[in-house]
């Protein structure tokens, strides 16, 4: 059995946001973004514990090749992965992630 994911409606608000500023950057660049936080995702979803909180409950796994971050809280009880945010390195996480 595979563990639970979800994803907050402020996390796809975030992806989609990200996606629309790289697709009008260059041809294919949205796509590739998706891509590695497809990617991240995935491992987050894998192994949540190889990330260590970092602000409260939060985690944070980094994105290869673009500057953001995946925001998420590991539930160890009901074995649940909550993606919360999805933030740009210089976004002010505490203010962000205190929205999600």
């Amino acid at each position: 059995m595979s563990r639970e994911l979800r994803v907050s409606s402020l996390a796809e608000k975030d992806l989609a946001e990200v996606f629309e500023w790289y697709k009008r950057r260059s041809a294919g660049l949205g796509t590739e973004f998706i891509k590695y936080v497809d990617a991240t995702v995935l491992l987050v979803q894998r192994s949540p514990l190889i990330f260590r909180k970092r602000v409260g409950e939060y985690r944070l796994a980094m994105t290869p090749r673009f500057p953001y971050a995946v925001y998420f809280i590991f539930d160890e009880i009901r074995d649940i992965v909550s993606i919360r945010r999805v933030l740009h390195f210089s976004q002010d996480r505490v203010v962000h992630l205190q929205k999600a």
